[in-house]
């Protein structure tokens, strides 16, 4: 454009909600109310303040969903007869109808690029503008399950209330934009140095009977100019055209020196394109992009970037705007979401169902950030041939207006396709764009279904958890070893493959966070929880069951990544996700919270450790050893970084939780290449003069880096005769009775002789319990007492480690609400239910003591290491004066036992 009318400011306006405005003609008439664009109708409160509340997601202050106007005037300038002019909305979200002085300028649709309408010319002084918007009406783009639930219409993020909310304006850029003529179209292909420019030109006519635009003796000419990154020579090509249509295309081809560094993760370089084209000396339009020099292409089972196989460190973005209800379009937004992606390893986005604003590619562009970007749908497809239609002008419109930027790698239809005609329809998709489109990889839908076309597979098999495994998922159903990788399923296709939402563990909700919740969405989600607990005296364990619960999250995260890495070919993870998604019931998934703010209980550089371009790794069979054992590992590397390291150093060592340095080595390796999974040589620690029991850390780490890695190893004591526990699984009369005259008891029931409650397994919950109807586990780790003295001869931190696994397998923990035993051992709770839930406690009955111990401490303790330690530990701690604890009386007790037993 030569140059644009603003928009923004004040405009009148007035809400719709009975569909009158049409009828009645209100694109002629005077609206009541104002509001301020760009802006959304919730931001101006435009609606009563709503007092219900949902624990499916966050809660909207002031909804509006419906047909909203807005109006307003502006002026064209003197001296611009020759000037055609557009309407230019960045980021409306429905409908969008536009009135020009009255008469019906257009209508459309997108979700996902800025809406531009066509004006023409334009009389010089005053004219009138009214939209209207409505939100009501979109094209089935989040329909793909609505069939087995009704909880789950409206899923696509582009337009769902579970996320970015479904809001009613304009959020970006408005403006009418000035020109003779339009470049409608301009692509920079540079795969490599020798780059090819396409450009469309557009020629307008005010007259469609006799056009004047291309008759007569005019000379038109086309300068492009190439600017190259901290360079002060350009390179520039000027071309005469022969214009004798409204349609003229145009290739120019330029070889770039080796001195135009190309772009990547780790040196993101950009580049500038300027098209100018002229009539007669006179500017017609002009256009600029960036670009940089890069391919992302498919090479066997890898992908790679400048012919580096890369692996994707991705997470999701689910357009989470809490304070907004809409995605930023200015820059400042976008950095903080990719400077905090990259603070914790990741090099990857995937966006979706939807598709971001101009503002985060070009900021990926400058940070090295690779974008899967997809179209603004979770659809069935072949059912609805206007959705159909709608879906391919998406994808065109994409590509038209960020296909430009190095960031966008990666492209789809949408998430989790559906539909008898899905098959067909994506293998057309990726043949079309496959053959116009060499800049990106593509495949059909994110998670399923396989095509055979596709350059490139998600799918959600090679991941520890997966929907509806319950307590057979890997890390629940067998204690930890790092043998496991995705081998099976990588060779499973010929495409590479990435693994499609990994993770979903959630963490217990940071209840502080409430406060900073002041803009559009009000956590009322988080409120009833707050509610909830503080009605079952339990408000107070908050932040003790996020930081236990959060350190359970961590390791996971650790694990699911790194069976990832380990898996040698492999093309990287997606996780759902670093952040929080708080929709869908409330998906507390991430590491840091819906705002991208750091939560407490892991930092980034420790979350690095095992999320970075280079990681070490282990290949283990367990982590827990019996005194005298050899704990035996490989040890790899996982090197994606930047360059080939000629020779490594990598250092290992065994520390005590005092720090203290028991084991160490070192081993050397050479010709270490980038982009692969290096066995280096075997770690092993001979244990016999450790102490035990106890807990060490093996830390390994690369010298002359910051690259490092570390694994919790515990040493057991071996076999021996087991102390004798005054175990009982019941409680009567007569057992009360025995402690209240001075007995010390143990009960340790069967599972299934408690009444059924929270099923616990190792891992916390997968997603959450609200929208996977109670998929199992339900809790969220263990809140331990450590500094209680019955750990004194037993190693724990505060929270789950993989050993504890020992004693929490199939186990049940005790519901003790309404009863004050003296916790030990606090199960962390679902945040829907809160039930006060205790693996280890005591209490006082008279003058003896009772134990309440949910872990098996009797059966094959010959191969329970973990279980055996913990009994000679509570052995030993029983055989002392005890610790101050509970008193409660036998009567109470009894009832207790009754209410919870079967």
């Amino acid at each position: 454009m030569l140059f644009s009318i603003p928009l923004q400011g004040q405009w009148s306006f007035a809400l719709d909600p009975d569909n009158r405005g049409e009828r009645e003609c209100w694109f002629a008439k005077a609206l009541d109310d104002t509001i301020a664009l760009p802006g959304s109708v919730d931001e101006a409160q435009k609606t009563p303040l709503t007092t219900g509340g949902t624990m499916a997601h966050l809660s909207r202050r002031h909804p509006y969903v419906g047909k909203a106007w807005y109006a307003r005037s502006f002026t064209v300038p003197e001296g611009c007869d020759d000037h055609f002019y557009h309407l230019a909305l960045e980021r409306p979200h429905g409908e969008v109808n536009v009135w020009l002085d009255g008469y019906k300028l257009g209508r459309d649709e997108s979700l996902s690029t800025a809406v531009r309408m066509l004006i023409g010319k334009l009389a010089p002084g005053e004219h009138s503008l009214v939209m209207m918007i409505d939100n009501e009406r979109f094209e089935a783009v989040g329909e793909a399950i609505i069939r087995d639930s009704a909880l789950m219409g409206a899923v696509a993020h582009s337009t769902t209330e579970h996320t970015q909310t479904n809001w009613n304006g304009v959020v970006g850029y408005l403006r009418i934009e000035a020109a003779r003529a339009s470049i409608a179209r301009l692509d920079v292909h540079a795969l490599s140095r020798d780059i090819s420019i396409d450009i469309e030109l557009d020629a307008f006519d005010a007259d469609n009977r006799w056009p004047t635009f291309f008759s007569g003796e005019h000379r038109d000419e086309l300068l492009v100019e190439i600017a190259l990154s901290g360079q002060t020579v350009r390179l520039i090509a000027n071309s005469l055209l022969t214009v004798s249509s409204g349609f003229t295309t145009r290739s120019v081809a330029f070889s770039l020196p080796e001195t135009a560094a190309l772009w990547d993760e780790f040196n993101p370089v950009l580049h500038t394109a300027t098209v100018i084209w002229k009539r007669d000396g006179i500017e017609l339009d002009r256009r600029q992009t960036r670009f940089g020099i890069r391919e992302f292409a498919r090479a066997g089972r890898s992908l790679t970037l400048n012919g580096r196989p890369v692996f994707l460190r991705g997470t999701l973005d689910c357009a989470i705007f809490p304070l907004t209800g809409y995605p930023p379009t200015d820059t400042a937004g976008w950095r903080k979401i990719f400077e905090t992606a990259k603070a914790y390893g990741l090099n990857h986005i995937r966006y979706h169902s939807w598709c971001p604003p101009e503002a985060a590619f070009g900021v990926a562009d400058e940070m090295g950030m690779l974008l899967h970007v997809e179209t603004p749908v979770w659809p069935v497809l072949g059912a609805d041939p206007a959705l159909d239609r709608y879906i391919h002008a998406e994808a065109e419109r994409i590509m038209r207006d960020y296909g430009n930027h190095p960031s966008f790698v990666m492209f789809c239809v949408g998430n989790e396709v559906n539909g008898a005609g899905t098959h067909a329809f994506l293998e057309r998709f990726i043949a079309g764009w496959k053959s116009r489109d060499n800049r990106r990889v593509y495949t059909g839908g994110s998670g399923w279904p396989t095509v055979e076309r596709a350059d490139y597979l998600t799918k959600p098999e090679p991941r520890n958890q997966r929907w509806g495994e319950n307590l057979d998922g890997r890390l629940n159903a067998r204690p930890l070893e790092t043998m496991t990788d995705w081998s099976e399923w990588r060779d499973s296709i010929p495409q590479p493959l990435v693994s499609h939402e990994i993770g979903q563990w959630c963490v217990f909700p940071d209840l502080t966070e409430i406060d900073k919740y002041t803009g559009v969405l009000e956590a009322r989600n988080f409120e009833r929880v707050r509610e909830d607990l503080a009605a079952k005296g339990l408000l107070p364990l908050t932040k003790d069951y996020l930081m236990a619960s959060g350190a359970l999250q961590t390791q996971l995260y650790k694990e699911e990544v790194e069976a990832a890495l380990r898996t040698d070919g492999f093309a990287g993870v997606q996780l759902l996700g670093l952040q929080d998604f708080p929709g869908q019931g409330t998906a507390l998934v991430g590491v840091v919270d819906a705002f991208w703010d750091e939560k407490p209980y892991v930092t980034p550089a420790r979350f690095r450790e095992f999320c970075a371009p280079i990681v070490p790794l282990l290949r283990a069979t367990r982590f827990v050893v019996t005194q005298g054992e050899d704990f035996v590992a490989r040890l790899q590397l996982a090197q994606f970084g930047p360059h080939d390291l000629p020779s490594a150093e990598l250092n290992w060592s065994v520390r005590a939780e005092d720090g203290q340095t028991l084991r160490m080595g070192l081993i050397t390796a050479a010709d270490i290449t980038a982009g692969a999974l290096h066995t280096l040589g075997e770690v092993i620690i001979a244990t016999a003069d450790l102490p035990t029991s106890a807990r060490y850390e093996l830390v390994v780490s690369l010298t002359g880096t910051q690259y490092r890695n570390r694994w919790s190893l515990w040493v057991m004591p071996p076999a021996a005769a087991v102390p004798d526990l005054p175990i009982v699984t019941s409680l009567d009369a007569a057992a009360l009775a025995r402690i209240s005259a001075g007995e010390t008891m143990v009960l340790a029931p069967s599972p299934d002789t408690l009444k059924p409650n929270a099923v616990m397994g190792h891992t916390a919950a997968f997603w959450n319990t609200l929208w996977t109807e109670g998929q199992e586990p339900h809790t969220l780790g263990l809140l331990i007492e450590n500094t209680h003295p019955v750990f004194r001869d037993f190693p724990t931190q505060s929270h789950t480690d993989w050993h504890w696994w020992e004693m929490t397998f199939h186990r049940r923990a005790f519901d003790v609400a309404g009863i004050d035993f003296a916790p030990i051992v606090r199960v962390i709770d679902d945040w829907n239910t809160n039930r006060d839930l205790l693996l280890l406690a005591e209490a006082r009955i008279g003058a003896g003591r009772l134990i309440l111990c949910a872990p098996d401490l009797v059966d094959d303790l010959d191969t329970r290491p973990v279980a055996r330690a913990f009994r000679n530990a509570l052995a030993h701690y029983l055989s002392g004066p005890g610790h101050p604890a509970t008193r409660l009386d036998a009567d109470t007790v009894g009832q207790w036992w009754q209410k919870i037993s079967q």
